[in-house]
Parts: C-alpha cells; sequence; structure tokens
C-alpha cells in the first residue's frame, strides 16, 4: 500500500503491548517505524517479535527520525506533556494516554502548543470505542432511553501488588492515585455518554503513603444530573470489575455486561443487542488508532480532541481539592 504511515511507540509497557503493538501489527496502512524505552533488553525482545526496525533509548533521537509521521506515547504520567510537546516541535503527529498531563494546567499548555500548529493530538479515549460503549452511545442519543439523570460507574481492582510500586507509588510521576489512574479512564467513556458540564464535585479518598488508594467523587452536573463515580485497588475482591449504570426516563443502560432495558406501555422491554461484538478492549484500540489514523491523514476531529482531556482534568483537579479540603469545589 502506498503512503504508509510510519510509526514511532514510546513506552513498551502493557498499555504498548496489549494495546498498540497487536493493532498496528495486523494494519497494512501503517509500519511501526521505532520504539523508544529505557529499557532496552525489553524493546529488543519486542522488536523481534514485531520486526520493529529501529529502537531507541533516547526518545529525542528517535523523534530527530525524519522518515516517522506519528507518535504514540504510552509512558508514565509525568512524561506525557513534555514528551507530547516534543514531539509536536519535531512535526509528528500525536496519540497520547491520559492523563494528558498531570493537571489542567499542563493539560492546557499541551493544548496551547498543538493548537499552533497544523498537527494532531488526540487523547487515548480507548473506552469510548469500546463496540459496547459505542452501541450505548447510539441508543442514548437517539433519545431511547429518555432524559437522562443519574449514573454510576466504578474502576475496583483487587489488591495485586503491582499496582503498589514503582512511578504510581509517586506523586510527582503519577499525578496521583486511584483516581488518576483507574478514575480518569472510567471519566473518559463515561463523559462520552453522559455529558462533561459539570458545576460542582465533591470527592473523599482514603490515602495512604501520600496518595489515593481508593476514592468516591460525586459530579452535580449543571442541568440537574448526577454522577457517582467509585475506584479502588487495594479492595478485597476475587477479581477486578468495572461497571457503568445509567438511568433515564425511559430506560436503563448498563455496561459490563451491556443490558439495555426501555419502558414501553408500562412494561419494561429487554432492548440488549444479540449479537454484541467480543473483546471489547482489543476492539477498542481498534477503533482508537483507526480514528487516530484518520485524522493524521486530514478527517477533522469531531470530538476526542485535548479540550475533551482538559475537561476532565478540571474534575479531576476538583476532586483532589474537595478531598483535601473536605468541601464541595465548584467549576467554572
Amino acid at each position: 500500500m502506498k503512503n504508509k504511515i510510519k510509526i514511532g511507540l514510546v513506552g513498551a509497557g502493557a498499555v504498548a503491548q496489549v494495546g498498540y503493538l497487536p493493532v498496528i501489527a495486523e494494519r497494512e496502512d501503517l509500519v511501526l517505524e521505532a520504539v523508544s524505552e529505557s529499557n532496552r533488553e525489553k524493546v529488543e525482545i519486542l522488536s523481534k517479535m514485531y520486526k520493529i526496525k529501529k529502537i531507541f533509548v533516547d526518545y529525542e533521537k528517535m523523534l530527530q527520525d525524519s522518515e516517522i509521521d506519528a507518535v504514540i506515547i504510552a509512558t508514565p504520567n509525568y512524561l506525557h506533556t513534555p514528551m507530547a510537546i516534543s514531539a509536536i516541535e519535531y512535526g509528528k503527529n500525536v496519540l497520547c494516554e491520559m492523563p494528558l498531563g498531570l493537571d489542567a494546567k499542563e493539560v492546557k499548555r499541551l493544548g496551547e502548543v498543538v493548537d499552533s500548529s497544523d498537527l494532531v493530538l488526540m487523547p487515548a479515549f480507548n473506552g469510548r470505542f469500546r463496540p459496547d460503549v459505542e452501541i450505548l452511545k447510539e441508543l442514548v442519543f437517539g433519545g431511547e432511553l429518555g432524559k437522562l439523570s443519574f449514573a454510576k460507574a466504578g474502576w475496583l481492582k483487587s489488591l495485586h501488588e503491582e499496582h503498589l510500586d514503582g512511578w504510581r507509588r509517586d506523586p510527582l510521576k503519577s499525578g496521583g492515585g486511584a483516581i488518576m489512574t483507574l478514575g480518569v479512564q472510567i471519566l473518559g467513556y463515561v463523559t462520552h455518554l453522559f455529558g462533561s458540564d459539570v458545576s460542582s464535585v465533591i470527592a473523599g479518598f482514603h490515602t495512604t503513603d501520600k496518595i489515593e488508594d481508593s476514592g468516591i467523587v460525586f459530579l452535580r452536573y449543571k442541568d440537574g444530573k448526577y454522577l457517582l463515580l467509585e475506584v479502588g485497588w487495594t479492595l478485597l475482591f476475587e477479581k477486578d470489575f468495572t461497571y457503568f449504570n445509567l438511568y433515564g426516563s425511559d430506560g436503563v443502560g448498563l455496561l459490563n455486561p451491556l443490558k439495555i432495558k426501555k419502558l414501553e406501555d408500562n412494561k419494561v422491554k429487554d432492548i440488549t443487542p444479540i449479537n454484541i461484538p467480543k473483546h471489547p478492549v482489543k476492539a477498542s484500540y481498534q477503533g482508537l488508532v483507526d480514528y487516530f489514523i484518520k485524522a493524521v491523514r486530514g478527517e477533522r476531529l469531531k470530538e476526542n480532541s485535548w479540550k475533551d482531556a482538559y475537561k476532565i482534568a478540571k474534575i479531576v483537579d476538583a476532586a483532589y481539592q474537595s478531598a483535601e479540603e473536605k468541601k464541595e469545589v465548584h467549576l467554572d
């Protein structure tokens, strides 16, 4: 295929290996030109598995490669903003994992940099591209559930030591604990379905060693809706689970698994699609990369821009402020 887009991937952790590498490898219009990773042994193993042309330990040297058209950033949180800014300055389009920055100020600064260029910066809202989320979105925006009023969402992870080690333990590198790691991901698709026009935030966290391992966030919307979000990664569950319950005047929509019920003629009718696509996580990265590549090729980003990430960052900032000051925080 002519005009293949050459990708440079920075970071070779779980997200890169589970999400991006398999998706890029199966596309004929993409070439994984290079990978940058501080752990040379890890990246050498991956280079053999995926036939990667070039490997770098120095990220800036990878950016200097004129063959690379776009960069995917899948590194620890504190590196997202500086790496994305550097990539843009080198003329590369960017797909960056969430959060885009450690706070709303960082995200805004990054957005100003990309807005002064003609390049693409896309936050990695992969949850928005899950097949079940897309089905639910179509029904919500089609008015099948009526007027939305309340939603509950959560990501609760069982106790695993790996969540307590590394950069996630350092608030200067992570930006926070479970809210930044889990809550931001949930808010990525929840705001896609329920909106982001939040008027105030109330939050409470359980904090150990400078970061929260669990927390509850209550969002009040300007139009009267409410959202309750709970996250945690040190809970005694048999297995991890996520959920999203969306309530409207005419029906309800649930995720994991997808269930949709609607009130018709005073009877509850199950309108859940029969053939729900399997493997939603893999499909989400396929959709994410596809949307990004279309934008790189010139299609306009109608949504999933840095401004969406900025709205989420403001919500998260307010949640941390609320938890620290023990009061409701009003957004502009």
